[in-house]
């Protein structure tokens, strides 16, 4: 994580040195922009999440704009099977920084009220704090010593990966002052795989969430 978060670091730097040599009429073109997201589950056994993007992009004309930027998302605790009959585990909230490239397409740019669809893709890096577990009992709730040892030393072996993840926006964005500035409202879908390991235990998931969007682009 330290590593990526020098990479992301050296990103900006290198954003903020080519905005320094960029014409007026260029700069007018560009935008930055923050949002927002609250995803629920379709899956009633999978995670539910929210993030938070920041990015930064190129307005190619009125209705088309494409860039880049990074996400943080954090996904609530889920059950996984301990290998133990009746005995399952529970994963604290994951976190992943996520990269990525976008695009959006504006259906009315001269109105005050736009509708727009958007589309993200980019890859999921997961973050070593999601690797302690609580555990939880099924059946009658008892274990022998050997098991409860097991149990206790999954505590450490959780190895979370990511992937690459895509998702759709749709909504409407209105003009706020005088400067340009949007605030969009909207919903996305988003995909992303997750895989689990631990101990010998590889545990494949996708997570795919539905939500409300909000933010601001300049």
């Amino acid at each position: 994580m330290k590593e990526m978060k020098k990479r992301i670091i050296m990103l900006f730097a290198t954003g903020l040195c080519l905005l320094s040599s960029l014409s007026a009429q260029e700069i007018r073109k560009l935008e930055i922009g923050a949002d927002a997201t609250y995803g629920i589950s379709l899956k009633k056994s999978e995670a539910n999440r929210y993030g938070f993007d920041l990015f930064g992009g190129y307005k190619v004309n009125d209705r088309f704009s494409a860039g880049a930027g990074v996400n943080y998302t954090s996904y609530m605790s889920r059950l996984l099977p301990s290998g133990i009959e009746n005995v399952i585990v529970q994963t604290k909230p994951y976190h992943a920084v996520r990269p990525f490239v976008y695009a959006r397409y504006d259906f009315l740019p001269d109105r005050k009220w736009t509708p727009f669809v958007g589309a993200r893709l980019g890859y999921a890096f997961f973050s070593d704090s999601s690797l302690n577990y609580g555990v939880l009992y099924g059946g009658d709730g008892t274990i022998d010593a050997s098991d409860y040892e097991y149990l206790r030393d999954l505590d450490h072996t959780l190895d979370v990966k990511g992937g690459i993840f895509g998702s759709i926006d749709l909504g409407v964005s209105r003009y706020i002052g005088t400067k340009g500035g949007k605030i969009s409202f909207g919903v996305s879908l988003d995909y992303q795989p997750v895989t689990f390991n631990y101990y010998q235990h590889s545990e494949k998931r996708t997570n795919l969430t539905v939500g409300p969007k909000i933010g601001l682009i300049y």
